[in-house]
């Protein structure tokens, strides 16, 4: 009992980085009703501005069109360093919802999820393109002395950070009770008009609780440099167990909050301690702490989902239109002969792209139905898409399970999982079941993919290649890669998944998926069971994820947990978003801009850098505020008015 008091203890350092974020994230949902899953690349971007003068004492700005780096001679003070690096951060915070989020407060949550993903993008572009892709630890910020706690030596720094903490939440409750600012902040949370109608500057409230946020996660981003390092990628994951944090405060308080981040932290660490002790099953090995959080987040959305705070809107939200006009014949048809084309005689980096670009492009179809024809802002596709690739190596290599069974087997498994992961929309939907299901990718990409039942010692699962009536269909023969046979295959599987998905979008069920979009109360009313059609979605959905999954596995023969991360996942959405999130095109459309996709490969030879990254990240947040149909809307638009155009000169004869 004692040893598991001492790492529930030992926690704390992480968990006050976990509570930090939570703080933050409920002080900008307060101030803006934004819930922001770019906390981590906010605390990030100081951090590797502090971390970069403290050690070479240059200067990084996130400026495009000027030079990066910026020499400042020796290397600076910790005082001096935090101070700048905690600017930089306000000031970037601040113009994020300037020019973003102030001008999205009356889009729909799904547009502002993205516009998130979208400075996610970006700040880790822009790291990227002054640090580089290290991690770095600073020399120790706090003492590094231990005690005796317990029969053990315990290092005070991690009591320090929940010091830290636990006064933060103190302050902040006090700061938005007995202030002007924040009594200002609370009217505006509970009722935007009214907060106008007594005088208050809504945009400045909204900048001054950005910088306010922005400097809690960015001085314990800093914090932690000493014990974690950073990099341009390595706190991102710390959103889901904040987004946990806030949810158990109610999105309302800060010392809820601040406790059940440092709960989380440290349940994660006995987690880990119950692994490295042998007491935990080898199934739950892999990533035992992953669950902690998505537990949290499940019982405090069903335990008080509905009572969480709704910030009120100056106007009625703007929907993304569907778009309504066929594609014209002519030009699927030349799409198709162009495609297949490139399949046969494209050269091998050209067809490889092409598979890349076919199973995204299916991937990218299950959002469009679940979340662009349901409602459901599902952030866990790619989960899915890799639940169905592991499985299918496991039946293909332990269980000997020939093709095509094989991945029948895996796309129904993976069916029947999306389903049960569905189960919660019933209860919740909108941001809610995009936290849910963010949660449950993480849990998926730690605790299933990184499992020893599924890849072993090794942590790298064989996937056997598809042979049928003696052919060998695989990515791989006699030196070609990949091989004709199996590009013209994924591109006809996609080809398949392309129609299906548009009959959908014709039929019955189809216009009833639409209306529990719309307006569930309303559709209901009219006779539609709503509890069918989420389910619908939700196994549609997971069915073409597994899809995609299985084109992957034979695509990399061998699978690590490795790009199954969330936030890939949340950056697949925005992709999903650019292309057009409502409509078939938007899938073909995101599919070629995938990274190592056929568009990219064609224009940039395939190379992914920090332009590549910032070109994407900039043009998602262009997307969320120009183009909430995506880069497919485009061509819709035109000929919708292009045949408006002909009809006016018709009845003008």
């Amino acid at each position: 009992m004692s040893d598991i008091l001492f790492f529930l203890l030992l926690g704390l350092g992480v968990g006050s980085m976990y509570a930090a974020l939570g703080i933050g994230v409920v002080v900008i949902h307060r101030g803006t009703g934004v819930v922001n899953f770019a906390l981590g690349a906010q605390a990030m971007y100081p951090a590797v501005v502090y971390t970069e003068l403290r050690t070479s004492g240059d200067l990084l700005l996130p400026v495009i069109g000027l030079p990066a780096r910026h020499d400042l001679g020796d290397a600076w003070g910790f005082a001096p360093a935090v101070v700048a690096a905690l600017a930089i951060g306000a000031v970037v915070s601040a113009l994020a919802f300037l020019v973003i989020f102030r001008p999205l407060r009356d889009a729909q949550k799904l547009t502002q999820v993205i516009a998130t993903v979208g400075v996610v993008i970006v700040l880790q572009g822009l790291a990227l393109r002054s640090f580089g892709s290290r991690t770095v630890r600073t020399p120790p910020i706090l003492p590094e002395d231990s005690i005796d706690l317990l029969g053990r030596r315990f290092p005070v720094d991690r009591l320090y950070l929940a010091a830290f903490v636990v006064a933060l939440a103190v302050v902040l409750s006090l700061l938005y009770r007995l202030t002007r600012f924040g009594l200002a902040t609370r009217a505006g949370a509970e009722s935007e008009r009214g907060a106008v109608l007594l005088g208050y500057d809504l945009v400045k409230l909204g900048v001054l609780n950005w910088m306010i946020a922005s400097s809690i996660v960015g001085l314990v981003g800093i914090a932690i440099t000493p014990l974690s390092g950073v990099s341009p990628f390595n706190y991102t994951g710390f959103v889901v167990p904040a987004l946990a944090a806030a949810l158990a405060g109610r999105l309302k308080s800060f010392g809820w909050t601040a406790a059940a981040g440092l709960l989380i932290g440290g349940f994660e660490a006995v987690a880990v301690h119950l692994v490295a002790r042998g007491w935990i099953p080898d199934l739950l090995t892999g990533g035992l702490d992953s669950l902690v959080p998505f537990i949290v987040i499940v019982l405090a959305l069903f335990a008080v989902g509905r009572t969480l705070p709704v910030r009120g809107m100056l106007s009625d939200e703007r929907t993304i239109r569907l778009p309504t006009l066929p594609t014209p014949p002519w030009l699927l048809a030349t799409a198709a002969a162009v495609t297949l084309g490139i399949a046969v005689f494209g050269s091998s980096p050209v067809r490889l792209a092409l598979v890349q670009s076919s199973w995204v492009t299916i991937l990218l179809l299950s959002m469009v139905v679940i979340t662009g024809f349901a409602g459901q802002i599902s952030l866990a596709q790619l989960a899915f898409a890799g639940f169905a690739a592991f499985s299918l190596s496991k039946l293909t290599t332990d269980w000997g399970i020939p093709f095509p069974v094989s991945p029948i087997l895996a796309v129904a498994a993976t069916t029947v999982v999306g389903v049960l992961i569905g189960v919660p929309a019933l209860r919740i939907r909108g941001i809610q079941y995009a936290i849910v299901t963010f949660a449950a990718g993480l849990v998926f990409e730690r605790l299933v993919f990184r499992s020893p039942a599924l890849v072993g010692g090794t942590g790298v699962a064989q996937v056997e290649q598809p042979t049928f009536a003696g052919v060998d269909l695989g990515i791989l023969q006699g030196g070609t890669f990949p091989t004709r046979v199996f590009t013209v295959g994924g591109v006809v599987v996609a080809a398949l998944c392309l129609v299906a998905v548009a009959r959908l979008r014709a039929s019955a069920a189809g216009r009833r998926l639409l209306a529990v979009r719309m307006n569930e109360r309303a559709a209901a009313a009219a006779g539609v069971s709503v509890v069918r059609e989420k389910l619908l979605a939700a196994g549609i959905g997971s069915f073409l994820a597994a899809v995609a999954g299985v084109i992957l596995a034979y695509k990399s023969i061998d699978l690590v947990s490795a790009g199954f991360e969330p936030e890939r996942g949340l950056q697949y959405m925005a992709l999903a978003y650019l292309g057009g999130i409502t409509s078939v095109r938007g899938a073909v459309v995101g599919g070629l801009l995938a990274p190592s996709g056929l568009l990219i490969v064609t224009l940039w030879s395939g190379s992914l850098n920090e332009d590549m990254i910032l070109g994407i990240g900039f043009a998602v947040l262009v997307a969320t505020r120009m183009l909430p149909n995506g880069l497919a809307g485009i061509s819709v638009r035109a000929r919708g008015s292009r045949l408006r155009a002909a009809r006016s000169a018709d009845l003008a004869e």
